[in-house]
């Protein structure tokens, strides 16, 4: 009777250990799958370089951004297909030009709008030169107007594509450093405050991860909440 009575202790001593992994391991079992997934994807050669966000929901997982080609596209959703996958909506946009960095698209943009505003201003002065006063000021006029409708359009243009250039910078700068590039850690921008999130192995990787997004350009603020593994 002593020893049944000391085994019994001992089966109950071993299920209080081994409980707080097997909640662990229960705990937000869609973040973990988004993790692997995206470090399946970081890993692969191919991918690697293409901004790719991964969300989960009950296992069933969307994968969103952008690739160069429908190749692409497949093999982004063939190794998103790992156990505890049950399906995939497959938003990826197909972008030829994703490589080309959407700040020089509008740099372009804003100096073809620059480069009209400024013929309309010269032959606003000829008609000046002219002698035909009031036809001048009409055209001054007119080209103030439409300056100030290119610098608001630039204005939006330049918020909309900063947020999605800053979001593929960090993670560019996660990928090429030596501790954080086998991380999966999922990057988010909004306004030039960028939002880590995801598992770590320990609070030097967390803080290590937050300076190199702090000192990424352009970057106003890190929001750090990543969650060290236990």
């Amino acid at each position: 009777m002593h020893l049944s009575k000391t085994m019994m202790r001992l089966g109950l001593v071993g299920f209080l250990a081994l409980a707080p992994a097997y909640a662990a391991a229960q705990e937000n079992p869609d973040q973990a799958l988004e993790s692997k997934i995206e470090s399946v994807l970081k890993k692969d050669s191919v991918l690697a370089p293409r901004s790719i966000d991964v969300e989960s929901d009950h296992g069933r997982v969307k994968l969103t951004g952008a690739v160069k080609t429908a190749d692409e596209k497949a093999r982004a959703e063939k190794l998103a297909r790992i156990a505890g996958v049950t399906g995939i909506i497959n938003e990826l946009e197909i972008d030829p030009n994703v490589e080309r960095s959407k700040i020089d698209r509008a740099a372009d943009a804003t100096k073809e709008g620059l480069n009209k505003a400024v013929d309309a201003t010269a032959k606003g002065t000829q008609k000046a030169a002219e002698g035909v006063q009031k036809g001048a000021a009409e055209a001054g006029k007119g080209v103030g107007k439409a300056a100030e409708k290119t610098a608001d359009a630039v204005g939006t243009a330049g918020d909309k594509v900063t947020d999605v250039s800053l979001n593929a910078r960090v993670k560019s700068e996660f990928a090429k450093d030596s501790m954080l590039k086998d991380v999966a850690l999922r990057v988010e921008t909004k306004d030039r405050v960028v939002t880590l999130r995801g598992t770590v192995a320990s609070e030097a990787v967390k803080a290590h991860a937050e300076e190199v997004a702090t000192r990424t350009k352009d970057v106003v603020r890190v929001v750090n909440e990543l969650v060290v593994r236990k």
